[in-house]
């Protein structure tokens, strides 16, 4: 069911209509295979004009997010290009850090193994060079999250698999909100540039499954200061691993 609210455009009416559906998935209020209400209710629910949602929509359709068909209505049939649309620095709960983890802890030991197993001498730079940015940003929050998220999309540049790659881009800003979670101790921060530092070395050497290891452990003690970081802050979560 989509809550009754006002939209409150920033810039235009149908992008902030946009925003606000994207943002709904995200939360769960639609789920793919929905059937949203006719025209005239969202128009309602949201306060704006009907040419406004037809022009929104019109949009999500061309991305193939949703389908209108004869008899079923308007139908949400594709979240893929969402990622691509989605404000994830706004869904920071505990939560979303959880799910976050959660698949952070499945997708990059794969990445690390593949990435060993492919790296070039290029690659292997363009990693290293990230891991020195790390040591350089220490004591500054923004470059450090941004050397971190760096090192990452390097390493998953080395798999030269372009579906990984393309993942690792589109989660980006997602990945930032567990990254800047674990970032508020410089002496913290120290403890997981070395991690960098061995998950390099294993991929340098071509050995998959230390570099996989390397990256489990990695995520393992990011999870504990996301989780002494959370309770800090006064939110509870159930962080897998933990």
């Amino acid at each position: 069911m989509i809550p009754d609210s006002a939209i409150a455009p920033r810039r235009s009416v149908p992008g902030a209509i946009i925003e606000e559906f994207v943002r709904l998935v995200a939360e769960g209020a639609i789920r793919l295979g929905d059937r949203l209400p006719p025209e005239s209710e969202l128009a309602s629910t949201w306060k704006v004009g009907r040419s406004s949602i037809r022009e929104a929509f019109g949009a999500l359709q061309l991305l193939g997010v949703v389908e209108a068909t004869p008899g079923r209505g308007t139908v949400l049939s594709n979240t893929a290009p969402l990622f691509a649309l989605i404000d994830w620095s706004r869904f920071s709960r505990a939560e979303a850090i959880s799910d976050i983890v959660e698949a952070r802890l499945e997708l990059e030991p794969a990445i690390a193994r593949l990435a060993a197993e492919r790296a070039s001498e290029e690659n292997l730079r363009r990693i290293e060079d990230t891991v020195a940015r790390g040591r350089m940003s220490i004591g500054d929050a923004e470059a450090s999250i941004q050397a971190s998220l760096d090192f990452h999309g390097a390493v998953a540049a080395a798999t030269r698999n372009q579906t990984l790659q393309l993942m690792t881009r589109l989660l980006r800003s997602l990945y930032f909100e567990s990254t800047r979670h674990s970032r508020r101790d410089p002496d913290s921060y120290r403890k997981l540039l070395r991690d960098h530092e061995v998950i390099y070395e294993a991929v340098r050497a071509h050995e998959p499954e230390r570099a996989a290891r390397a990256v489990q452990e990695h995520l393992r003690q990011g999870i504990s200061l996301v989780t002494k970081t959370l309770a800090e802050d006064g939110e509870g979560a159930s962080i897998p691993g933990e």
